[in-house]
């Protein structure tokens, strides 16, 4: 049951094409699937799902992500995350923009019930191109996280984030985006997430996907480790 919420998330940023499809602009992104399921000696199934669309005119752009994770081995959960998420980018001339962002994040088995977060900055397009995008972002943000054993913690962190898209051949696309969040009330604590997916088209809806995520805390409790990395392969379809 505690799945249901995220998959209300994940149906709701599904719609949002549907949406916005009676006018202009309209929403477009890709959504990556991946499903795996073994019996016998080993009895296990993992899936993951997440979606990522945007909305872009001459003056802004609006984009929503969504990721779900689960997975059961030997009838434990050996994984169970979810991410959902939005920012907001107003550009104030062709290279500066200014931006704000949301997410929720939930990871039982690094014993995170919730991370909220909202926080705003500037960022600076040093590439725009077809086949080429390359963009810095600085910031400050907010998060309260409330964890599954333990005291609820809030902390303001700085936002220092890149982010790049290329198109390596026709059919083949590379997206990667690294973000790192020192906190600003306690020093020497940070949190770091990098993303990563190559797409391969193999027709004009759908590809194979590769995605790579590593995430970083160097503030968590007891018992939980400090890096956590997910590389998942699945199928790509164009919404």
């Amino acid at each position: 049951m505690r799945q249901f919420p995220a998959c209300l998330l994940l149906s709701y940023c599904l719609s949002l094409p549907a949406l916005a499809a009676e006018t202009e602009p309209q929403w477009q992104g890709n959504a990556n699937l991946a499903f795996s399921r073994s019996t016998g000696n080993t009895n296990g199934t993992t899936y993951s799902v997440s979606v990522d669309e945007a909305r872009s005119t001459e003056q802004d752009k609006l984009s929503a992500y969504a990721s779900a994770l689960y997975g059961k081995s030997q009838d434990v959960v050996s994984a169970d995350k979810t991410r959902i998420g939005s920012r907001y980018d107003h550009n104030l001339n062709p290279q500066l923009f200014g931006f704000g962002q949301l997410e929720f994040e939930q990871d039982r088995m690094a014993n995170l019930d919730l991370r909220s977060g909202a926080g705003g900055g500037f960022g600076y397009h040093l590439l725009k191109e077809d086949n080429v995008t390359f963009d810095i972002f600085l910031g400050l943000s907010h998060n309260r996280s409330d964890l599954m054993s333990g005291e609820t913690v809030g902390n303001s962190e700085a936002i220092l984030a890149e982010e790049s898209s290329h198109a390596l051949t026709e059919n083949t696309r590379l997206k990667q985006k690294f973000s790192y969040y020192p906190g600003i009330r306690t020093g020497g604590t940070y949190r770091s997430v990098f993303d990563s997916s190559l797409v391969i088209g193999l027709n004009s809806t759908m590809g194979l996907s590769i995605s790579l995520q590593n995430k970083y805390n160097s503030n968590v409790g007891n018992g939980v480790k400090h890096s956590d990395t997910v590389l998942l392969t699945g199928i790509n379809i164009k919404l």
